[in-house]
Order: C-alpha cells, then sequence, then structure tokens
C-alpha cells in the first residue's frame, strides 16, 4: 500500500491536482506517518486499560469525574467508566445493543444525485469502491460508528490504498476514545491526545470518520448516554451489593447451639463447628445433651423484595434512557404493548439512522469523490434502509375477497411472496380449482346459505342472478331460435313505425299472410320474453316487500 503524507493529501484535495496520481513511496517513512492515531504504550495513548476505576468507584469519585468532565477536563477517565459499565452490565449492554442493531441490520444503497450519465457514473464508483468494498468492511465501521451512542463520539481512521487509481479505502480502523479529547477553547473540536504531555493534535483531515450523533443539545462531550447511565449504575451497584450482602446474611435461617452446664470446653468447640457447618453441609454431629434450633425469619422474604424492586426500577430507567420505552424488555407486557412501544423505538432508530447516513457522506463519500474525480456541485449518497415487508396475510385475504369480485392476481405474484416456485409439468402438485357441486335439485335458490363443501362462498346477490340464469335456461328447451325473415320483418316494421301504434300495424300487415308456423315462432318468441321480464320484476317486489 502506497504512503500518503498529510501534505500531499491536503494539496490534493484543495485543487491543486486534475486527479489523483499515486504518491512517491518512501520506504523509509514511518508508520505513523500513514495512521496517526497510533497506540504508543505507557503513554496517553496506550492500548490497554485496567478498568480498575469502576470497582473501587464511590458515590464522591463519580460526582468528582462527571463534574471534570463537563468542565472539559480528565474526560479519559469518564470514557473508561463509559466502557466499563457495557462490560458489566448485562441489562444496560442488552438495550444498548438493541439499538445498535436496529442500524445494523439496515440495506446498504447508493443514490445517484441525478440520472445523468456523469452522476450514475460516480454513484457506480461509490457502490464499487466504498459499499461493494468487502475488505474494508463498511457493515464493522457503521458497528463502531454507534459507540458514539453512548460516549458521545466515536472516532475510526480511514487507510486509504493509494497503490493505483482510484484511491480507496483499505481498512477503518477503530480508535480508543480515551486517546482524544475535545478542544478546551470551545469544547467543539475533537483532537488526538499527544503521547506525552497534555498537547493536542489536530486530526488529519479525509484520514477519520468522527460520528458525533445530537443526542441533546449542549457539549458533546456529556452528550453520551453512559453519562446518566452512570448514576443508574451506581444506584443499582450499591443495591446488588446490598442484597448480596442481605442474602449472606438471612438466606440462612438462625443456628443457635445450646449446651448445658457440664460441657466441656471440647463440647462447646464441637457444637460451635456444628452450627457454622450445617449451613454448608446441611448436617453436624453434636454432643449428646448438646441443643440446636433453626430459627426461620419470618420477614426475610418480604425485606429482600426491596432490593429486588430497586434492581428492576433502575433497569426501566436504562430502558426508558437508550430505547425510549420499557415494554419490550419488561416480563408480562402484552404483545400489544410492546407492538405500540416498539414505534417509539423505530422514532428512535430513525433519528440514529439519518444522523449515520449524514456522517457517512460526509467523512467518506464526499471525500472519496473530490480525491478522485475532483469537487463536484452535487454527490451521490449512500443510503441505509430497511426492505420493505409485505403483509402476506393481508394480501391472501384482500384476494379471497376481491377474486370472486372479478379482482385478476398473477398466480405468479402469489406463489413469490409465499416463496413458492411454479410447478413443472412433470411434478406432483397439490391443491386446484374449486368445483362446483350442484344438489340434487339443481343450484340452491335464492337465500338459501347452505353451500356444497368446495364451493366457492357467493354474495346474495351473486347466487340470485346465478339462480335465474340458470333457471332460464333449464326451461328454454321449448324455444326456438329467432329465425333471419323475423328480424328481417321486424326491422323493417321499425323503419316504417313512428310509434308504437304503427309500429304494431306495420307487423300486421307483414304477417296476415305468415304461414300457422311462422305466427308460433313469433308467439314463442314473446311469451319468452315476458316471462323473463316477469319473473325479474316478480323477485324484486318479494325482495322490497
Amino acid at each position: 500500500m502506497g504512503r500518503l503524507s498529510f501534505d500531499k493529501l491536503k494539496d490534493f484535495f484543495f485543487g491543486k491536482q486534475e486527479g489523483p496520481e499515486t504518491p512517491e513511496t518512501d520506504e523509509t517513512e514511518d508508520e505513523d506517518e500513514t495512521e496517526q492515531a497510533v497506540a504508543v504504550p505507557y503513554t496517553n495513548r496506550h492500548p490497554w486499560g485496567d478498568f480498575s476505576l469502576l470497582q473501587n468507584l464511590t458515590p464522591e469519585r463519580l460526582a468528582e469525574i462527571l463534574n471534570n468532565v463537563k468542565s472539559g477536563e480528565c474526560p479519559a477517565e469518564y470514557l473508561e467508566l463509559a466502557q466499563d459499565i457495557e462490560l458489566k452490565d448485562l441489562h444496560y449492554r442488552s438495550v444498548l445493543s438493541t439499538r445498535k442493531d436496529a442500524i445494523t441490520g439496515l440495506e446498504i444503497k447508493v443514490v445517484p444525485a441525478s440520472e445523468e450519465k456523469r452522476d450514475m457514473e460516480l454513484a457506480d464508483a461509490v457502490n464499487r469502491d466504498i459499499v461493494k468494498n468487502t475488505s474494508a468492511k463498511l457493515y464493522a465501521l457503521i458497528r463502531d460508528m454507534l459507540d458514539a451512542l453512548a460516549k458521545g463520539f466515536s472516532v475510526s481512521e480511514i487507510i486509504w490504498d493509494t497503490d493505483k487509481t482510484p484511491w480507496k479505502p483499505a481498512a477503518y480502523k477503530f480508535r480508543d476514545p480515551r486517546w482524544f479529547q475535545y478542544d478546551k477553547e470551545t469544547g467543539k473540536t475533537l483532537m488526538l491526545r499527544a503521547p506525552l504531555g497534555n498537547e493536542l493534535e489536530p486530526l488529519k483531515p479525509f484520514c477519520f470518520v468522527v460520528h458525533e450523533p445530537h443526542l441533546i443539545s449542549g457539549n458533546q462531550i456529556t452528550a453520551g448516554l453512559a453519562f446518566p447511565a452512570l448514576y443508574c449504575w451506581m444506584l443499582k451497584s450499591y443495591d446488588v451489593t446490598s442484597w448480596a450482602a442481605f442474602i449472606d446474611r438471612y438466606g440462612y435461617p438462625i443456628r443457635i447451639g445450646k449446651y448445658g452446664k457440664k460441657a466441656t470446653a471440647q463440647d462447646r468447640a464441637t457444637l460451635k463447628r456444628a452450627v457454622a457447618a450445617i449451613g454448608q453441609d446441611f448436617g453436624a454431629v453434636i454432643p449428646e445433651g448438646a441443643i440446636l434450633d433453626i430459627v426461620e425469619s419470618k420477614h426475610a422474604a418480604e425485606t429482600s423484595n426491596v432490593y429486588k424492586n430497586m434492581a428492576d426500577w433502575v433497569d426501566k430507567q436504562i430502558s426508558k434512557l437508550v430505547l425510549g420505552q420499557t415494554m419490550t424488555t419488561d416480563e408480562g407486557s402484552s404483545r400489544a404493548q410492546s407492538e405500540t412501544h416498539d414505534k417509539v423505538r423505530d422514532d428512535i432508530a430513525d433519528s440514529d439512522i439519518q444522523q449515520v447516513i449524514e456522517t457517512l457522506n460526509t467523512a467518506l463519500t464526499i471525500p472519496y469523490i473530490n480525491l478522485n474525480f475532483g469537487r463536484q456541485e452535487n454527490y451521490p449518497k449512500i443510503d441505509l434502509y430497511k426492505p420493505d415487508e409485505k403483509n402476506i396475510d393481508q394480501i391472501i385475504a384482500a384476494v379471497e375477497k376481491l377474486g370472486p369480485q372479478g379482482l385478476k392476481v398473477k398466480a405468479d405474484e402469489v406463489r413469490s411472496l409465499l416463496g413458492l416456485a411454479n410447478p413443472e409439468d412433470d411434478d406432483e402438485t397439490i391443491g386446484d380449482r374449486a368445483s362446483y357441486a350442484p344438489s340434487e335439485s339443481g343450484l340452491h335458490p335464492p337465500g338459501n346459505e347452505t353451500s356444497k363443501p368446495g364451493k366457492p362462498e357467493l354474495n346474495v346477490e351473486q347466487t340470485r342472478a346465478s339462480y335465474e340464469l340458470d333457471t332460464l335456461v333449464e326451461e328454454s328447451d321449448g324455444y326456438v331460435q329467432i329465425s333471419d325473415d323475423i328480424a328481417a320483418v321486424i326491422e323493417k316494421a321499425a323503419d316504417h313505425a313512428t310509434d308504437f301504434e304503427s309500429f304494431r300495424e306495420e307487423l300486421q300487415k307483414l304477417v296476415k299472410d305468415w304461414p300457422p308456423d311462422k305466427i308460433a315462432e313469433c308467439i314463442a318468441v314473446a311469451t319468452f320474453k315476458a316471462r323473463a321480464l316477469g319473473d325479474a320484476e316478480f323477485d324484486k317486489g318479494e325482495k322490497t316487500l
């Protein structure tokens, strides 16, 4: 990997070159000229921490540290505590991981600035060299960025691969937050601690992804969730310690040994050992004549609930702090309550997503584009999104209800929702279209809700229409089709008629010389029409009544 000096990178970014050129490699350069925030043992940037501060932490010491943080002094101790409680408090770690997982489980895509060819090419480059760059591990970077939720900020150093163009990230290295401190003048600029002394070094541009989530207004160092969580942890720590001492003292019943006046010193010593051993061995050997009583505490259980209630209360406060709700973490919460409160957590997740997106594009996408393609008026955008989750049950229910009404749905779409493949011709299949099973007397008459197995449900109007049509078809065996000469007579009479009376007179003139079979045909047609219209009107009147 080629080495990239700070001065050359700065000169390039500010427009002194038209395109990226691989800087000359100097094999004698030190490693820290490529990576700025590196560990230096036994200095301000040592890689290990003893994390002993939390073990001996007192309320007075915690108050002193938090006050120093608010005044901009000694944040390293605070950051050590913030890391240590995440390692030791199971509930705090659980809810914090839940909030992080809501972001790291999202999909990543690149959105071009426009549909123009140049913008599409830039978006493809970002997708290739950043999103699809598996060696650099973008998802791991996002996870490390979310460490800022607890501590107020997170820092990851970008290691650029400058061996060939275009330059692209080769790795993202998470840096210990204890190595950094905000400047004392403004409290807004994050700087690197010098290995020795109290000096602060500015961070090299284009080489760091600094994520500073806007959780509260004010100084960023106090915005982390660990700041209020430490107070709750202190309460819980003392509570659990007292709870453990209470259990050790009152978890076992009180044992009382009694010895007589003639008991020797050896008898008394034996009885004392028996009293001490009975709590562990549940058995003891005592001298003859000695008495050992077991006294049960009547109020021990009631007293122990005080400690449990205190620990539960602290955990609920932590849940509210991190997730914004408690229902998804408390026992005994109903599913409906959890789903309602889950929406509150989604709102918090949406805010986290937007801030992560902003940091990625500001600290990664824009420098990548500027270094390789020069400054742009508009830039592509890395976006995090959640794939659409379709409610299969609702879709299937809609198809069942709207299908009989005429809604047509592609079978392939339904199969894809269910995760089923299209069957081949030689495949053994199950299921088929529903068959209509007629009753002994034909279809059921209107209003009869009884249906044969396998027959789709029809509403009242569909059943009535089907019944009327089938009944007319069954009774039409004696009718004959209208012939062409009858149709010609009707059309001719209609052409000469001006009203109904003249139409009837014209028909009488045209059919007076007809043979009887033609007249029978006309009567059949009229009867058929009258019967059909009469039945329909009768059913309407009956329905109205």
